[in-house]
């Protein structure tokens, strides 16, 4: 529903086709994937498959419908500090384990804080640094139509109650 008028007025601000594209995308995927329900057992965690067990331990920590998980900026924040967080450690727990099996050195703290700044500047160069601000941008507006519709629904709902 937001798809369309988000691309358009994107691109309007930004006179790009890819940030446009890149925003609407992560809007989508915010909205269906990424949403303040993951703290619940809802659609949005459902549709992470069997990987929805790195949800587990955010659903353990947030209640439903709290300002931490729904609310409009630092659900997202914390969602996506959360789930970075989550791929650090799954991605730095396999590296280990791959060097550990080919019979290498196990890397220190350094080399591996190293390794990951070359990431971040090879993604930098590759995608730019407006990239991640406009997925930041989509992701934040895709949770937070959520949210929005939730508040209007229950201002609607209680609105009806008093006639």
């Amino acid at each position: 529903m937001v798809a369309v008028p988000t691309f358009v007025a994107v691109r309007a601000l930004t006179q790009s086709y890819g940030l446009a594209a890149l925003v609407t995308c992560a809007t989508l995927f915010g909205g269906l994937m990424f949403g303040p329900d993951l703290d619940i057992q809802s659609k949005q965690y459902t549709r992470w498959g069997l990987l929805r067990l790195l949800w587990l331990p955010y659903r353990a920590v947030f209640k439903h419908r709290s300002r931490w998980s729904h609310g409009i900026i630092f659900g997202t924040l914390i969602r996506v500090l959360y789930f970075t967080g989550v791929l650090v450690l799954v991605a730095s727990a396999a590296f280990y384990l791959y060097v550990l099996l080919r019979g290498g050195a196990v890397p220190g703290l350094a080399e591996m804080a190293e390794r990951w700044r070359a990431i971040e500047a090879s993604a930098a160069r590759t995608v730019g640094r407006n990239a991640v601000w406009a997925t930041l941008a989509g992701l934040w507006w895709g949770a937070a139509t959520h949210t929005l519709t939730d508040v209007i629904w229950s201002m609607l709902r209680k609105g009806s109650e008093i006639f």
